[in-house]
This record gives C-alpha cells, sequence and structure tokens, in this order.
C-alpha cells in the first residue's frame, strides 16, 4: 500500500481491513531536515530514504505513531481487545524507540545529552520519548499491550560501510562499559525478536539489547 503515516485516516483505513493480531509502528528519521544533514539519509537509512521538508522528527516520529496508537485503541476495542468484560487480551502495540531514550536512567546518560549531544539529537529523542511516554499513558487500562524496543545501532553484516560506527559502539559497550551506550543488534535479530514479541503475553514495556538477545534465540 502506499499512504502517508502522517495521515491519521490512511492507518484507520488499514485496520479498517481487520484481521489483525498486532501493530508494529517502525516509522522514524534519523536527520530530519533542521539537522542540515538529511541528505545523509539516504546512506543511513536502509531504504534509501529522501525526506521532504515536512519531515521533522515530530511529525515522522510523534505524529504518525500518535495516529497509529490511537487508530489501534479504537481497532482494539471495537474488536473487543483489552475492553471491559472482553476474555480478549490487549492487543500487542510494538513500538521501535532508541536505546539513546533511555539516558534519563543511564549513569551519565543527562551529562551526555545535556551538554555534548547535539540539537537535533535531542529533538530526536524528545520525539520517540513522546511516543512512549503515549503508549505508557493508560497503564493497565489500555486496550493495548505496549511494547518498546530500544536498540542502539541497527546493522547487518551485508551492508560493511555500517560497520566502523557498529565498532564503536560494541568498543564503547563491551571494552569500555560505558553505561550510556547498548551494544548494537543486527536487524535480523530486532526483527525476529519484534515478532516474537507479538505472540508473547508475558513482553512488556522497555525492551532492551539483552531483551532482542533472548526473543530472537
Amino acid at each position: 500500500r502506499v499512504g502517508d503515516a502522517r495521515d491519521k485516516g490512511v492507518v484507520e483505513g488499514i485496520l479498517s481491513e481487520g484481521g489483525f493480531v498486532g501493530i508494529v509502528h517502525a516509522v522514524g528519521i534519523l536527520f530530519d531536515p533542521t539537522s542540515g544533514l538529511a541528505y545523509l539519509n539516504r546512506l543511513a537509512s536502509g531504504s534509501g530514504s529522501r525526506p521532504d521538508d515536512d519531515s521533522t522528527y515530530d511529525a515522522i516520529t510523534r505524529q504518525t505513531a500518535f495516529n497509529a496508537i490511537e487508530a489501534a485503541e479504537s481497532y482494539a476495542i471495537t474488536n473487543g481487545n483489552g475492553a471491559l468484560g472482553s476474555v480478549k487480551p490487549p492487543l500487542p502495540f510494538v513500538f521501535l524507540s532508541a536505546a539513546e531514550a533511555g539516558w534519563t536512567d543511564a549513569p551519565g546518560g543527562n551529562f551526555v545529552e545535556n551538554n555534548l549531544t547535539p540539537g537535533f539529537m535531542r529533538r530526536y529523542l524528545s520525539a520517540k520519548r513522546a511516543v512512549e511516554d503515549r503508549l505508557l499513558l493508560k497503564g493497565e487500562s489500555s486496550p493495548l499491550r505496549p511494547v518498546i524496543f530500544r536498540p542502539s545501532l541497527i546493522y547487518s553484516l551485508d551492508r560493511p560501510a555500517s560497520l566502523p560506527p557498529v565498532a564503536a559502539f560494541f568498543a564503547g559497550n563491551r571494552i569500555l562499559r560505558l553505561p550510556f551506550v547498548d551494544r548494537p543488534v543486527t536487524v535480523q535479530a530486532l526483527s525476529c525478536a519484534v515478532v516474537r514479541s507479538i505472540g508473547r503475553d508475558d513482553v512488556v514495556g522497555v525492551q532492551r539489547y539483552m531483551d532482542v538477545d533472548a526473543l530472537s534465540r
């Protein structure tokens, strides 16, 4: 299908077809137009994306996710998932966030974000955190089961250009043991973990790289 996820009606139209057992939000952008580095997306993105001038972090991450969450909540309630008196479990909603969204809880993370992180990266994390907060807002009363994956760098061995920064993150995590640097994960392991999380009612909330390892084995 072709559509703009910034348009809530597009998402609602797809869900109206029915038969869904889970929803995954994997829409994102690494460099938005205001970063001055948008031209790098075609190299950093596995899809070779070329964002337009309106593709801000807020629009691409927060707005599209909020649209999907609201549409998913309506879909779940209409279909009995998580509604009062329903025997169906909440509908799984998987959001691909970022490891750095957890810097607020990591030793040294706040210092790195406030003093060493460029402004565009802070806007990137703000959008990710807004979605996480929205997903967790309703707690157990939500018709959705929120699953939030926080990968750091995502790589694949068939894309050697990505390996130098991946190696740096591995060194930061494994050798230097920096608490604010998470180990990279392969796209294969992450996608496997995402699919398996949909069928596991015990998988709820934030999932880090060690959780990706466990789910993808």
